[in-house]
This record gives C-alpha cells, sequence and structure tokens, in this order.
C-alpha cells in the first residue's frame, strides 16, 4: 500500500513535508516584485488567511508593503506539489520575473538524512544539449544549479529526493542552491533560473498581471533515484501529450557527420543503395523500410534534384529526409532579402533587446523572433515545401534559441519560454500529420529538455562522432535522461552512428570503439542512423560487419531503453539494464584505451539468471558469485542476454 505526503504547517511560516509520518523537509516561499524591488517571502510577512483545498491547504501572506503571496501546497500518494502566486493587497497589478515557490531545507534531525549526508550529491541536468553540455551528479556546493529538476542522492545506496517542475509555459525554471548555504534547494522560475546556462544575454522575462503565478514542482522521495525520475516522466506523460509516430523505430542513415561539406547527388544516392542493398538484408530496417535524410547543405542542390532524390528513394521503397534550423539565422549579413519574401530582409525578423539591438549570436547564429508575422510566413512556406516534395522526415535543429530573452513582436509573449512554446506549437501546426494525411517524423536536434512532447523525438545530447570520448558522451546522456524515453519523447534520439570515421574525426575508430557506439545507439532503444563516407577505403565492410548484425538490430527495433545500474558522477555508467521480449539484458562498456575488467554485480543489476550470450561475439558467459565480468582489450562493448 502506498505512503501518501502530507503538508504540515510550523511556526515560522514554514511548512514540514511528511511521507507517512516521516519528515522530508522544511519550505517557505519568496517572491519579488520587479516594479518596485520588494520581496514578500513566507517567513517574515504575516499570515492573513488560511482555507483547505484538495490534499493541502492555500495560505494568503500579506507584507507591509501591500504585497501579498498565495502559497498552494498540496499532496497525494505520488508526491507533494507547491505553487505561489504574487498579488496586491488592492488589488492593483504586479509585475515580476522572480518567483520562488519552494525553499527546501532539513528542518531538523528527523528530517531526511539526505540533507545531512556529506555523501549526497545533487543531479544538474542542462537547459538543453548543446555546446556538449552534460549531465553530473555533484556534491552540493552555493551556486550550484539544475534546470527543471533534479534528484537529492546518494550513489552508494541510491536513495533519492526528486524536485521537478510541472509548467514549463511561461517560466525556465531551476532548482539551485543559493549563494549563502549549500544545504538550502530553492525552486526558481524567472530570473533565478536564466543564464549562461539557458544562454540569455538578456534578463528574463517580466510577467505582469493582477496575479503572477509561478510554475508548480513536484516532490517526491524513495530508496531508488532511477524509479523517482521514472515516476517524474509518467506525471508528465500523463499530464502532457506527446507527438507519436506509431511506425517504429526508424532505421538508416544521416548525411552530416560522414559527408558534411562533401554531400553531392551521387554519394547521398550512393548511401541509400548501401543501406537497402548489404543492411537491410541483414535487419537493419523496421517494417520494410528505411529513412535516407540529407542534413544541412541541401541547399545546394535545386528542386528538380530535391524531388528526383526523393523519387529515386521512394521508387526503392525508402524514405526521405531533409533538415531545417527555423529558429537561428546563421547568416553573416542580415541585411539579405528573405528568398521568396520581396521586400523583407533578416534583420527585420530577428530577435532583438530592449534597445532595439540585435542580440549576440549564440553558437554562431542569432535567434529569431518566432512572434513575427514575417517569419511565420517564410516558416510556412517552407514547411509547405517540405511536404510538397513529397518528404517523410525533418530534423530540425537550433530550437533553443526560440526559447532565448528579448522583446518580441507580439506584445503577449513576455518570455523567452512563452516565446518558444508559441514557435513550438506553430511548427506542430505545420506539420501536423493528421492533417497532412500521412505519417511525417519530427526529430528535434538541438533543442532544450522541456517544453517537451512537440517532436517524435528529441537528440539527448549534442554531436557524438565515433570515437571513445563521443561513445561516453553518448552514454552520459543515457545514464541521466534514459527515463525521458517514451514518456517525453516517443524516442530518446543518440544522434547518428559513425562506425569508422567523421569528417571531424582525426583518426579512423578502432573496431572496438564502432561497436560501443553502435551498441550506445541500440540501448537507446531509439533512432538508428548511420553516418559515413561509403566512399572511403573499408567503410562499407565495417559498417556490414557491425550494423548487419541480425541479433542486435532486433533489440533495437523492440524500442526499449537500457537504465543505468548505478550514477556515475559527472561520467557515464558502465552497465545498463532492460527486459527486452521478457529477456533480461545488459549492456556493458569500457571506454579506456587499455585493457580492463568490467565486473557488475547481478543483484546490484536486479538480473535474476547468471548465465548469458554475448550477442557481439557469441561468448557465453556464467556468472560467478554473483558477478559478471568482462575483458576489454581497450574501448568496447558487450550485448548480454540471459537465459
Amino acid at each position: 500500500m502506498s505512503v501518501h505526503y502530507t503538508w504540515r504547517a510550523v511556526d515560522g511560516g514554514e511548512f514540514v513535508l511528511l511521507r507517512g509520518t516521516q519528515s522530508i523537509l522544511a519550505a517557505s516561499a519568496q517572491a519579488v516584485a520587479y516594479d518596485t524591488g520588494d520581496v514578500v517571502d513566507t517567513r517574515r510577512a504575516a499570515l492573513v488567511k488560511m482555507r483547505p483545498v484538495p490534499g493541502g491547504f492555500q495560505l494568503v501572506y500579506a507584507a507591509e508593503n501591500g504585497l501579498c503571496l498565495t502559497e498552494e501546497l498540496t499532496a497525494d500518494e505520488k508526491g507533494a506539489y507547491a505553487r505561489c502566486v504574487l498579488h496586491r493587497s488592492n488589488g492593483t497589478p504586479v509585475a515580476s520575473n522572480a518567483l520562488t515557490p519552494l525553499i527546501a531545507h532539513a528542518r531538523d534531525d528527523e528530517s531526511l538524512y539526505l540533507w545531512r549526508d556529506l555523501e549526497a550529491r545533487m543531479l544538474l541536468v542542462p537547459y538543453d544539449n548543446d555546446m556538449w553540455m552534460r549531465y553530473e551528479t555533484a556534491a552540493l556546493r552555493a551556486g550550484r544549479r539544475s534546470y527543471d529538476v533534479t534528484v537529492l542522492l546518494r550513489e552508494d545506496t541510491r536513495e533519492g529526493l526528486l524536485i521537478g517542475a510541472l509548467t514549463f509555459d511561461v517560466w525556465k525554471n531551476a532548482i539551485a542552491c543559493p549563494g549563502m548555504d549549500a544545504r538550502i534547494l530553492e525552486a526558481r522560475c524567472g530570473q533565478g533560473a536564466s543564464d549562461e546556462g539557458t544562454h540569455d544575454y538578456e534578463m528574463h522575462g517580466v510577467k505582469i498581471g493582477t496575479e503572477v503565478a509561478s510554475s508548480i514542482f513536484f516532490v517526491c522521495c524513495g530508496p531508488d533515484w532511477r524509479d523517482l525520475l521514472e515516476i517524474y516522466g509518467d506525471l508528465l506523460h500523463k499530464k502532457y501529450p506527446i507527438r507519436t509516430w506509431g511506425q517504429g523505430v526508424p532505421f538508416g542513415f544521416n548525411s552530416y557527420a560522414g559527408l558534411a561539406r562533401t554531400l553531392n547527388e551521387e554519394n547521398f544516392t550512393e548511401s541509400g543503395v548501401v543501406v537497402r542493398t548489404e543492411l537491410m538484408p541483414r535487419g537493419f530496417e523496421n517494417h520494410g523500410t528505411t529513412f535516407i535524410n540529407l542534413d544541412g547543405g541541401w541547399q545546394r542542390l535545386d528542386e528538380q534534384r530535391m524531388l528526383a532524390i526523393k523519387d529515386a528513394l521512394h521508387a526503392a521503397g525508402q524514405k526521405a529526409g531533409i533538415y531545417d534550423a527555423p529558429f537561428a539565422c546563421f547568416r553573416p549579413d542580415l541585411t539579405g532579402e528573405i528568398p521568396g519574401m520581396p521586400g523583407h530582409t533578416f534583420e527585420e525578423i530577428v530577435l532583438r533587446n530592449k534597445k532595439g539591438e540585435v542580440l549576440p549570436r549564440i553558437d554562431r547564429s542569432v535567434p529569431y523572433d518566432v512572434t513575427h508575422p514575417v517569419w511565420r510566413e517564410w516558416t510556412r512556406r517552407k514547411a509547405r515545401m517540405f511536404i510538397d516534395w513529397g518528404y517523410d522526415y525533418l530534423k530540425i535543429d537550433f530550437l533553443s534559441h526560440g526559447g532565448m530573452e528579448g522583446v518580441h513582436h507580439d506584445p503577449a509573449v513576455q518570455t523567452g519560454r512563452e516565446a518558444l512554446m508559441a514557435g513550438y506549437a506553430y511548427l506542430a501546426s505545420l506539420y501536423d500529420s493528421s492533417v497532412m494525411g500521412r505519417p511525417f517524423f519530427l526529430s528535434l536536434s538541438i533543442a532544450p529538455l522541456f517544453p517537451f512532447g512537440f517532436g517524435n523525438a528529441r537528440r539527448f545530447s549534442c554531436d557524438a562522432f565515433g570515437l571513445s570520448e563521443d561513445v561516453e558522451y553518448v552514454l552520459n546522456a543515457q545514464t541521466y535522461s534514459w527515463w525521458t524515453h517514451g514518456r517525453l519523447y516517443e524516442f530518446n534520439d543518440p544522434d547518428h552512428i559513425v562506425l569508422m570515421r567523421s569528417f571531424c574525426m582525426l583518426r579512423d575508430s578502432t573496431e572496438g570503439e564502432a561497436r560501443a557506439r553502435y551498441t550506445s545507439a541500440v540501448i537507446a532503444g531509439s533512432v538508428m542512423l548511420l553516418s559515413e563516407d561509403y566512399g572511403r577505403e573499408g567503410a562499407r565492410e565495417r559498417t556490414v560487419r557491425i550494423a548487419g548484425n541480425e541479433k542486435v538490430n532486433a533489440v533495437a527495433r523492440n524500442g526499449v531503453a537500457f537504465r543505468p545500474v548505478d550514477a556515475a558522477g559527472t561520467f557515464a555508467c558502465r552497465a545498463f539494464t532492460a527486459c527486452v521480449n521478457g529477456r533480461e539484458m545488459m549492456a556493458l562498456f569500457a571506454y579506456g584505451e587499455k585493457a580492463e575488467d568490467v565486473h557488475v554485480s547481478l543483484l546490484r543489476a536486479g538480473i535474476i539468471s547468471r548465465r548469458a550470450v554475448d550477442l557481439w561475439s557469441g561468448k557465453v558467459v556464467d556468472a560467478a558469485d554473483d558477478c559478471v565480468t568482462w575483458h576489454f582489450d581497450g574501448t568496447d562493448a558487450a550485448l548480454l542476454m540471459f537465459e
């Protein structure tokens, strides 16, 4: 039987969260009026009203300056919920861009020991996947910040406490240790969550109204931090619909890493032939088809050639993909005319600050104002072109730019998150499969983790290629965001899979690195897109050896995301488990150049069976003394299926 969470008011404007009879944390709330700089804090303001609401209570605090803060605290068997609303006692409008609905800490020695445990770690979740951001668990320290969600955890016992936002339509959110005390976690909305981590140069936008409400934050605790993230994901999945594909895991090819600036019609067409003739017969396919996708650089081809490429792929039973970056302007000269939009230039539709200045470039590009009617019309025409050409898949990139703070054309859009929501909603309407009358796959490349649900897939890392460091980087994302697969997005995208050499690699990958990179994509349960130059000597042969393993491809086709056995600090876990078609499975990885043995406790991994076969080598392993030991001669992977 589940144990309910409850809130209990205590002296001094604080509240205690209980799970059953156990004290979890003490909490308070705070808000700042932007127009005056005045602060109202539940620990200092006077309680003027309290009334019960389903599952908890609502309290109104009033400060001497006329500001009022209403705090709403509720709870159920899943966890607790906190929200605050800033307003004035006389009903006049209030402005704010800094709300903190939950300031959490240990109240006494009876509170959850994690608050006082020197071994406790805080999961730091990046805002997006740009600029090779990565996940990490780190010791609590003043100034630590995680965007939208965090877990306070112990890596050895797995005990955890989760705090995460449930709403993403107005504010950027963060959970942060304030500067004065590392043993406090503040759930912040607005200015306290907007900084270099969100790529913002401008102050977070200000909301104005008779009431200004914060995001809702969720709190739960339990013996396994991995379960808490899955509970959180399930709660979000139930609350918000996601875009679904329903056609299974996409297999295929993407041009960027392998062909990059050498992309032309001939080498792209040859890539589709390799996939169709040499890989599909070996199980590298789903529902009898594969996707052959053009990335950046397709613009060098005219409409006639784009139609010919699509027609040839469709005639061969394959699908065609294309690329766009609708929120970011990479053009060095903003005075140039927008294609197909006579009289309109790019400087008309880029985002500006309050002084009217164009925002600085982020990752080489200027953000567009996604509320501008000219931008919307240009974006509509591009979408119509892709659809009319008959393409089936769109990779959309640099979407974080749509959520940057600035002055938007639409005055109703006051924050970057509101702009991003508007931009996403517009794209979703343009690529609505039900309106198009056929399936269409939307893949988000560089994009914030939240808000979610606007694409069929989201890449959970930045660009990843084929070396050991790329394998570890992808698996760092798998370690801490496996739970978003099937909950926030139908697929986590592990990026296109390089098995020999990308345009930016200084050397060929080893056979072990290639096997590990392919396995890292298989256990993501997601988009299986290769990227290679098959004109290079040995590239085709290695691709057939690795991507032509039918048993491994059958695992990938099931679309199951493996979860980590352990947290791994700033690094990636070495062991991941899943149940695939009723069979226990474990993926093992080595990341170094030297030979090493990887040891995993089956009890800790939750594996019942003691005998397994590696789907790569065919080697059979019998676990001794509850431990699987696998020898690697360098970076490599094993994919074990247990009896």
